[in-house]
């Protein structure tokens, strides 16, 4: 009986559950019919909250919208990303604790996308009157933790009630992309966190979600100010400083690339081909010839485009090429730097070089360089916000993902080239560290160590070399950067496995394609990588064009080091 009584429980919840969804989608529905027909039909206006319509009309570029099922105010943005709406709401919120005269503190640790800052409750009156009168008109809401009502306009102020039980409460404003039509609202704010006084005159923290949690009452906080991911100043507590879990350290970005389409450098790897004795690239069915690994798409500017969206807080972005620069990046800028083969290899007379696993071997010697960095192909892109604590550890270990495949056990005359080259990998680590490397790399951004790369340097000296004077791939070559580089830091303690969200894409099956167009299917994804592999059999490919327009839809938003352009993503377009 009490089994059949916990049975009916469960299905009338599960019931409640799916009624109350449909409610949900139901008034959505309705409430978007109303604000899109309202002015087409204006007695449609009586449903739209007055508030909401006198905000739309204070400046040109709002919006009433709707917002999971709820009438909001909007504001058009083009620079509408993750990590600048946080700021700017950050921003706007530290002017007003300034002017409200309120003392506050960064409870957040560094390179944290959404700032907390903490308040004590007895300041919260002023502070929401003077955010009332600065934000209110801009269209900024509250998002009260644990209290019903959910966000509300902050020209609407709080409650006494309200006032007193807050334990915290996000400040942003909803914003519509103008470039991609997304619209963003609360994840992208800045957090206020309402520290209360015990009997002892103690403050404590809300929650367990700040670095600490409690201050003592004997003396007033001491206060610094560090910079934030993009250098502006932030107040936080000085006790605070170098804890054991916060990244403090700078971590920068590496590309290598290669633009095929320039015949000055097709025909200088013809030359070199020739001189070796090698058969012309387009005879050639080698995959380390292979043209679909060297054409530019417009990857790599849409991977740009994708780490100033979604990982601005990478310090330096290094461009390793051959002799050659992307005609839309903007050399004046100085946020990404061209660095050129010349400039790294230890031995510059084995140049040119067309095997990407000498080039990546010398990236540790690009003068500047971080300690920590992120070696990056130009067909991954990053699709949702991450910070460095996605890649390293705050001790500077790396976070190394792997995929579902494992290298195959087939004798090595039915190996190819990178094959080889991972199987040459791991038998040197078998050798040293006991361990059987089998599993492959999954396709994100690859951390990387310079500890590390100078130590692989002296220990396979040899491998190196050989694998640095080989102008393309070759059977003996050794896969440093990953293979060599990731087992040896997990073998010796400097790396741990992570689970970074990622997706893999054959650009070149028609079916991947129409999975891709589904955006909402690709977003739930932290990195992808595109690979660009040409369809089976020497079939023709299925509009070229495809991922030209697929990049621009996803990437749009220009990068501040391009030159101003009217073309996509794509190179030349």
């Amino acid at each position: 009986m009490a089994e059949a009584q916990e049975f009916m429980r469960k299905v009338a919840a599960r019931f409640r559950r799916i009624a109350r969804r449909s409610a949900i989608r139901a008034w959505s529905r309705a409430n978007r019919a109303v604000v899109a027909r309202r002015r087409r039909f204006p007695v449609l206006r009586r449903l739209v909250d007055p508030e909401l319509l006198r905000l739309e009309t204070l400046a040109p570029r709002r919006e009433v919208t709707v917002y999971r099922g709820r009438q909001v105010i909007s504001t058009f943005s083009e620079r509408a990303t993750p990590w600048h709406l946080s700021a700017v709401a950050a921003d706007h919120v530290v002017r007003a604790l300034d002017q409200a005269g309120v003392e506050y503190f960064a409870t957040h640790a560094p390179y944290t996308r959404v700032s907390r800052w903490a308040v004590r409750r007895k300041d919260l009156p002023a502070l929401v009157k003077v955010l009332k009168d600065e934000l209110g008109e801009l269209g900024f809401y509250y998002a009260l933790e644990g209290i019903e009502r959910g966000s509300q306009l902050v020209l609407r102020g709080l409650t006494s009630r309200e006032l007193e039980a807050v334990r915290s409460f996000t400040l942003f404003q909803y914003v519509r992309c103008s470039e991609t039509g997304r619209l963003f609202g609360p994840p992208e704010g800045c957090d206020v966190a309402v520290w209360d006084e015990d009997e002892d005159g103690n403050l404590r923290s809300p929650d367990r979600d700040s670095i600490i949690q409690q201050i003592g009452a004997a003396s007033a906080p001491e206060l610094v100010e560090r910079p934030r991911w993009d250098g502006r100043l932030e107040r936080r507590l000085a006790a605070s400083e170098h804890d054991a879990f916060s990244i403090e350290f700078p971590v920068d970005a590496v590309y290598l690339w290669v633009d095929d389409s320039d015949p000055r450098w097709r025909e200088k790897r013809e030359a070199v081909r020739l001189s070796l004795g090698m058969e012309p690239s387009p005879a050639s069915t080698d995959e380390s010839v292979a043209a679909h690994r060297f054409r530019d798409r417009g990857e790599l500017r849409a991977s740009m485009r994708s780490l100033e969206m979604y990982a601005p807080w990478i310090r330096n972005i290094y461009l390793v090429t051959d002799e050659q620069r992307p005609d839309w990046l903007d050399s004046e800028h100085g946020r990404v730097q061209v660095v050129d083969h010349r400039d790294i290899f230890a031995d510059p007379r084995v140049l040119p070089s067309y095997n990407s696993h000498a080039i990546s071997s010398q990236i540790h010697r690009i003068p500047g360089l971080a300690d920590h960095y992120l070696l990056m192909n130009d067909d991954v892109m990053f699709n949702r916000p991450v910070t460095p604590y996605s890649f390293f550890t705050s001790t500077g270990q790396l976070r190394v993902n792997f995929s579902r495949s494992r290298r195959p056990d087939i004798p090595r005359e039915s190996q190819t080239s990178l094959e080889l080259a991972r199987s040459n990998s791991a038998a040197l680590l078998e050798r040293d560290h006991g361990h059987r490397a089998s599993s492959l790399f999954g396709h994100v951004p690859v951390p990387q160590s310079k500890d590390v790369a100078l130590e692989l340097e002296q220990r396979y000296g040899e491998e190196i070399r050989r694998t640095v004077a080989s102008p393309f791939r070759a059977e003996t070559d050794v896969v440093i950067n990953s293979w060599l580089h990731l087992y040896t830091a997990l073998f010796t303690g400097r790396a741990v496995r992570a689970n970074i969200r990622f997706g893999y894409f054959n650009i070149g099956n028609t079916a991947v394609r129409q999975k891709m167009d589904r955006l909402e299917f690709v977003r739930k994804f932290q990195v992808i990588c595109l690979n660009d592999v040409p369809p089976p059999g020497g079939e023709q490919e299925a509009d070229p064009e495809w991922l030209a327009h697929w990049l621009q839809r996803v990437y749009p938003i220009r990068a501040p080091f391009e030159i101003e352009d009217e073309g996509p993503v794509a190179r030349g377009a």
